[in-house]
């Protein structure tokens, strides 16, 4: 294929998320420059995704918004023709429960549409062994290209057959950039930062752990609740910050209000992000590690979580004892290895270099740059 032919590439989602939105706008800047035209395909939020309040649109026509229908309150119904029917590439969800995919493939096994698949490559929030999980193994193979989020995913589909040469490693990642650079003014402004302190009550001597995500189950705050008693009661000065909403939001507020030592702040953007983080130590997360790790990164927090088995990809830009610690998942060894290092002052910096440095390598431009260039390979334009 020719890279002076107008060549489409779509790319289809169930919703847009807001942290989405600034990689697809410079993924499509990047791809115009091989004359490739991306558009992405993408739903309205059905009620219970609504309410998660992270939803976001794209400008045309690098967005195509579609109304989304829902079959027995699982699968998903985009109805979209002319997107994908022009696309000589068109980049899906490997998930179960999107109805377009099940045409798409069988477009792909007749021969008629070039397919990738985007994604983890199994559900690492079920077993293994559940039905969906045991589908997606057999239907990872029945595409031309796979975009792995990250080197373990990749792995993973390269050893159940797919040749490796058409795997890419996306190295999925936020756009960090604004958030660096607020970060960057609150360190170089201390009186923004001593404000924020006094308004809490906490002084210069404060050491500060803070849980920055959603407030749900698998984020195990009870584990987070009673490790950080543990820590308080052989660190007076100990301080935890919680930011976040969710679910489990009642629970955490009456955490805080019982423990003056704790401050439970809510949902947190921005500037007023940036100054709670850089008071901070450590990044504490004994549960579900995602992408947030990256804003852990960007703080030059050392993060500190559980070796729990349903970890999002992202956790494998945790490296021990470089940018951070994995313990097993009870508070005894949570709250002693925190104790710990806050009391090794020189091993804590070394940690907070390391996650100083791992925020340079994992950033949305190396991710924007790895996505294009597994296209190019995929349509051949070299």
């Amino acid at each position: 294929m020719s890279s002076q032919q107008n060549i489409r590439v779509c790319i289809i989602q169930p919703v847009v998320k807001q942290y989405r939105v600034p990689f697809f706008i410079e993924l499509e800047k990047q791809l115009a420059k091989s004359n490739v035209t991306l558009q992405i395909v993408y739903g309205e939020p059905w009620p219970e995704e609504a309410k998660r309040g992270d939803n976001s649109e794209l400008p045309e026509p690098l967005g195509y918004k579609v109304p989304t229908y829902r079959l027995f309150r699982k699968l998903l119904i985009q109805p979209s023709l002319m997107p994908w029917l022009k696309a000589d590439l068109v980049v899906l969800e490997p998930a179960n429960k999107h109805a377009l995919n099940y045409l798409m493939l069988l477009l792909h096994g007749l021969g008629l549409k070039r397919i990738a698949y985007w994604g983890h490559g199994y559900d690492r929030q079920t077993s293994p062994d559940t039905l969906g999980n045991r589908f997606k193994r057999k239907t990872l193979h029945w595409v031309t290209w796979w975009f792995a989020y990250t080197r373990g995913a990749a792995d993973y589909v390269s050893e159940q057959g797919f040749d490796e040469k058409r795997i890419t490693v996306v190295e999925n990642a936020l756009d960090t950039r604004e958030f660096r650079d607020q970060l960057s003014e609150i360190s170089a402004n201390e009186n923004d930062k001593d404000k924020e302190r006094d308004a809490l009550g906490w002084n210069t001597q404060s050491r500060v752990g803070v849980f920055c995500g959603s407030l749900y189950v698998n984020k195990k705050l009870d584990l987070l609740f009673e490790s950080a008693q543990l820590v308080h009661q052989r660190i007076p000065d100990f301080r935890l910050l919680i930011l976040g909403g969710g679910p489990l939001e009642n629970e955490v507020r009456e955490f805080s209000e019982a423990h003056e030592w704790v401050c439970y702040l809510g949902p947190v953007f921005g500037q007023q992000k940036a100054i709670m983080l850089n008071m901070a130590d450590l990044w504490l997360n004994p549960g579900l590690v995602g992408l947030g790790i990256l804003d852990g990164f960007c703080a030059g927090l050392p993060v500190i979580t559980t070796d729990i088995p349903f970890h999002s990809p992202e956790i494998e830009y945790l490296e021990e004892g470089i940018n951070g610690l994995m313990v097993p998942p009870n508070v005894e060894s949570f709250a002693e290895t925190v104790s710990s290092l806050l009391e090794d002052n020189d091993r804590l910096i070394l940690l907070k270099n390391g996650a100083l440095n791992s925020a340079k390598q994992y950033n949305i431009e190396t991710m924007v740059n790895n996505f294009a260039q597994g296209v190019r390979k995929c349509l051949n334009l070299f």
